[in-house]
């Protein structure tokens, strides 16, 4: 019984060590993309060349975490079957799109607060933008829509886009591992 436990922790080290190396690159990237948006935004450049630079960004960020999904999850998948390491990885990646799309849509508005209708953005801190944005979204992600932060400019309706995208593809790529995943009783 101490054995298996054994086999069981090292496993799990070696499975959590393997992921971090596979997401790590794809997550620096996304971080140091949402981070720069910031800085970005307050140079005095045309509002459309920055919007359309965003949303170039969000396209190369959106290969990286499709390949990611393919190419490296698949490979850690097809080594581990375990059910908590399927969910940790689901988890990993849905975290990743909602945040970085978060930061995408802040960066639009903060460009111009003509890119979404919202009334509660109007008056709001950084920090109170920022979470109604991660609302969104989180919102956008689950494909609910509720209705209250809406794109007005191609380049929110691409963000939107490219995240809806990303999680059709997250749920595709679920069910089509799900019969490798095994339950440990």
């Amino acid at each position: 019984m101490a054995k298996e436990n054994k086999n069981e922790n090292s496993e799990n080290k070696g499975f959590y060590k393997q992921l971090f190396k596979k997401v790590l690159l794809t997550a620096s990237m996304v971080i140091v993309l949402s981070l720069s948006y910031t800085l970005w935004v307050s140079v005095d450049l045309d509002g459309v060349f920055l919007s359309l630079l965003i949303v170039g960004l969000a396209l190369v960020k959106t290969v990286f975490i499709v390949r990611l999904t393919f190419i490296q999850l698949s490979e850690i998948i097809g080594e581990s079957h375990l059910l908590t390491h399927i969910l940790t990885l689901f988890s990993v990646l849905i975290i990743l799109i909602i945040l970085s799309f978060s930061a995408d849509y802040h960066a639009l508005y903060i460009l111009s607060s003509d890119n979404f209708k919202s009334t509660i953005l109007r008056n709001g801190s950084f920090s109170l933008q920022f979470f109604e944005f991660l609302y969104f979204s989180l919102i956008t992600f689950s494909s609910v829509g509720f209705g209250d932060v809406v794109p007005l400019t191609v380049a929110g309706k691409l963000l939107v886009m490219m995240e809806v995208f990303l999680s059709f593809l997250v749920l595709v790529f679920g069910i089509a591992n799900i019969n490798r995943i095994h339950v440990n009783n």
